[in-house]
């Protein structure tokens, strides 16, 4: 599993230290290796690591309970699990402590089977949660720059003045598009277009220039103007993605007309430049 997954390990057993470190160098985890010192741990905690695993076993001993600590302390404020390989010849008062707050306990001698479906669920788990956030964020992104664009065009409705668009030359009209190219976005009708980049710069140059028909050629290296090897056929995907935002029937546009022999051309009214009363 080739990752960015990061694990660290703790531990003053090489047995098991070897073994982890081999199998997380197998399955192209990212690992930190780190003593239980308070240096050490902060070093970790720097690498940000997705995961502790810690062998390092516990005992009566005054410094290493403070050293076990020093671990509850960096799961709990920094919100780190931590995977707790327990000998269970060696149980003491400060292990019974240490499942109250790690994430889970595995027993030595380790079953590498147990390892895996921990490390799968837990990577599963973050996958999920960074998928979430991106779509969370891109939602955001979206209603931010809806509210805006509809802020705008209310103040133009209502004859009202409006700083962000005072002498602004970024934002046309091409009926029934709206063209913002500060925030690289387009309203159809009114309704937000979820364009990805270069089907916004796609659009954007069809609608710069609504009389004329833009070659294929043209296209071509407006789109990907440091790549000769672009061809008719990335254009081909990108003007299929766009008519299927734009179109009722993609396989009959009626907004982005193909003009056999030569190009393309976007069927709309005459452009209308956006500023405030009185510009």
């Amino acid at each position: 599993m080739n990752t960015d997954f990061r694990i660290g390990l703790i531990s003053d057993d090489p047995y098991h230290l070897g073994l982890l470190k081999g199998y997380c160098h197998a399955n192209r985890y990212k690992v930190f290796e780190s003593t239980a010192d308070k240096e050490s741990i902060n070093k970790m905690i720097q690498m940000q690591p997705n995961i502790v695993i810690l062998t390092a076993g516990p005992t009566q001993d005054q410094a290493q309970k403070i050293n076990f600590d020093l671990i509850r302390d960096m799961s709990i404020n920094h919100q780190i699990p931590v995977c707790y390989l327990r000998d269970v010849n060696n149980a003491s008062n400060v292990a019974k402590e240490a499942i109250r707050w790690v994430d889970t306990t595995l027993d030595t001698p380790l079953d590498v089977n147990q390892l895996k479906d921990y490390l799968h669920n837990k990577f599963k788990l973050r996958h999920r949660f960074t998928q979430e956030k991106r779509n969370y964020e891109r939602r955001a992104a979206n209603d931010r720059r809806l509210l805006w664009l509809q802020q705008q065009n209310a103040a133009i409705c209502n004859n009202q003045p409006s700083n962000n668009l005072a002498n602004n030359d970024n934002c046309f009209t091409v009926e029934p598009f709206q063209i913002d190219q500060r925030s690289k976005s387009v309203l159809f009708n009114g309704k937000l277009l979820n364009l990805t980049r270069k089907e916004f710069e796609l659009f954007e140059l069809l609608a710069k220039d609504i009389d004329r028909v833009f070659m294929t050629h043209e296209i071509i290296n407006h789109l990907w103007p440091e790549n000769n090897r672009a061809t008719k056929s990335d254009l081909y995907q990108y003007m299929h993605l766009l008519r299927k935002k734009i179109e009722d029937d993609p396989n009959n546009p009626q907004w982005i007309l193909t003009v056999k022999g030569f190009g393309y051309k976007l069927n709309v009214a005459v452009p209308v430049k956006i500023s405030s009363p009185g510009i």
